[in-house]
């Protein structure tokens, strides 16, 4: 009895220790009080990948609420990336981040994550790639790639190629929010099928800071709600993209931010915006269940 008594308390201690721990972290990551400047100074602190920063797979998905992100390809198995609890409240803050993100894409602070090979090291990743390269890959605000014309005219992309690991910095952090909070796939890391890895870094490749400012930098709320409402229209649908890769890629996802950021325009959208939206709730009705 006395030994069932010790082991009784050995375990209360255990849980009681458990709690302090926990409510401790809670305390200590409280994000939604801090100010946009201490959360992207915390943005340092990053150790792991996550949506936009993935060396292994693409995943899309609105990291302003708490869904899984959706595998789109790469390596099977990979675990599903962990979002950080400062780069999901950076999202949730939305326009009111939206310019101090961009002044923060020349941000050359390290994250403690490393991606690429020789991954022995403390904070890289564990794959091997055959071929890694600095890029400049961007999603701008009108869709111009699905334009025939216009392609025929755009540069090839920078191809750059890198050895060894290559650290993340914030600034590249800041390129995946931003694209995040504009409904645009800005991804600073991603696979490149087979066994290649493809960084889009501002840091590396100053001309993606520069397609950013052009594109965002006098973005407020009211043009943030504006260039949602855009997507949500078709208002730039190109002509060699179909309807429903359309509506996947831009409408829904539009859809999403601008009920998120912009909840009193969304319950008041009326006319073929309501039919969409109305499809777009049917369609989260299946998949939840």
């Amino acid at each position: 009895m006395k030994l069932l008594s010790f082991l009784r308390l050995i375990a209360s201690l255990l849980v009681a220790l458990a709690l302090f721990a926990f409510n401790t972290a809670a305390i200590n990551n409280n994000y939604d009080q801090r100010t946009i400047t201490e959360l992207i100074d915390d943005l340092t602190q990053i150790d792991s990948e996550s949506l936009g920063i993935n060396s292994a797979a693409v995943y899309e998905g609105f990291i302003g609420n708490d869904q899984v992100p959706s595998f789109q390809e790469g390596l099977l198995g990979v675990p599903a990336p962990k979002v950080s609890l400062q780069m999901r409240e950076l999202v949730r803050r939305g326009p009111a981040a939206l310019p101090e993100l961009i002044r923060h894409l020349d941000d050359r602070r390290p994250t403690s994550l490393q991606v690429g090979n020789s991954s022995n090291s403390s904070g890289a990743t564990g794959h091997f790639f055959m071929f890694t390269l600095f890029s400049d890959e961007y999603d701008p605000r009108v869709p111009y790639w699905f334009d025939e014309e216009k392609s025929k005219s755009w540069p090839k992309p920078v191809e750059k190629t890198f050895d060894g690991r290559y650290t993340v910095k914030v600034g590249d952090v800041c390129y995946v929010l931003i694209g995040q909070i504009v409904n645009r796939q800005l991804e600073a890391v991603r696979y490149q099928p087979t066994a290649g890895l493809i960084v889009n870094s501002p840091i590396e490749i100053p001309s993606l800071a520069e397609k950013v400012r052009n594109d965002w930098g006098k973005a407020d709320a009211g043009v943030l709600e504006a260039a949602l409402l855009s997507d949500v229209r078709d208002a730039n649908h190109p002509k060699r993209i179909s309807k429903a890769a359309y509506t996947a890629r831009f409408v829904n996802p539009a859809l999403e931010r601008l009920r998120f950021y912009f909840p009193d325009t969304y319950n008041a959208l009326k006319g073929d915006d309501l039919r969409k939206r109305k499809e777009f709730e049917n369609q989260e009705s299946d998949q939840r269940r």
